[in-house]
């Protein structure tokens, strides 16, 4: 195998490098339990940041319990503000009393004042970053809508929660890699490099050629 270079492209940051994956394995929930980065436009109310910036649908959004911003749960998203740094988690299906307790329609929603009130000050929209998590049933749900989207990881974090299998395709700024050759260049490359990743889940209908890294 020659030299990746995986931390390196015409001086390059590894930063800004693009991974793509073909025919993901959809067995990628602890990667995203960990939490992913995501560019998006901050300083929005929830609800709009969810719609406009994260591209969920109606039909997506109606499948989520549970929308916590900062640790504190989200029960009104058109005050709420997601902010720059800002760790938004998305739920549905958590099981228990701590899912019952974290439901924006939690019949003990009252209960939850001493966790205090998610952000509601002014910020000025502007581009920015948060960290998504997905729990439980999320995760299958909303995986892929992302990972076609696109996120930040590093290196470290895709080698400990991410779930490549062989069969993969994968490009690394458009160069195909079999995972092995991927897995033994990362391991290589210290904090704090990230990957730009997207991914095409097994089933879904593929990326436009001009949209893929």
């Amino acid at each position: 195998m020659d030299d990746l270079s995986l931390g390196t492209k015409n001086s390059e940051p590894a930063a800004s490098r693009r991974l793509h994956l073909v025919s993901a394995s959809s067995a990628w929930g602890l990667l995203f339990q960990s939490g992913v980065g995501i560019s998006a436009t901050v300083g929005l109310p929830a609800e709009k940041f969810l719609r406009q910036e994260l591209g969920l649908n109606e039909a997506q959004l109606a499948g989520l319990d549970s929308v916590v911003l900062d640790g504190q749960p989200v029960d009104d998203p058109a005050a709420a503000v997601v902010t720059d740094g800002a760790r938004l988690a998305l739920a549905a299906g958590l099981p228990g009393i701590a899912g019952l307790a974290l439901r924006s329609d939690s019949p003990l929603k009252a209960l939850r004042a001493r966790l205090g009130q998610s952000r509601t000050e002014t910020a000025a929209p502007r581009p920015g970053r948060i960290t998504l998590c997905l729990y439980s049933l999320a995760q299958g749900r909303l995986a892929g809508h992302f990972l076609r989207r696109g996120l930040w990881a590093g290196p470290d974090q895709l080698l400990r929660y991410g779930r490549f299998a062989l069969s993969d395709a994968v490009r690394l700024d458009g160069r195909p890699l079999s995972v092995a050759e991927l897995l033994a260049g990362m391991a290589g490359i210290p904090d704090p490099a990230e990957f730009f990743l997207t991914g095409e889940m097994a089933g879904d209908a593929p990326l436009p050629a001009g949209d893929r890294p």
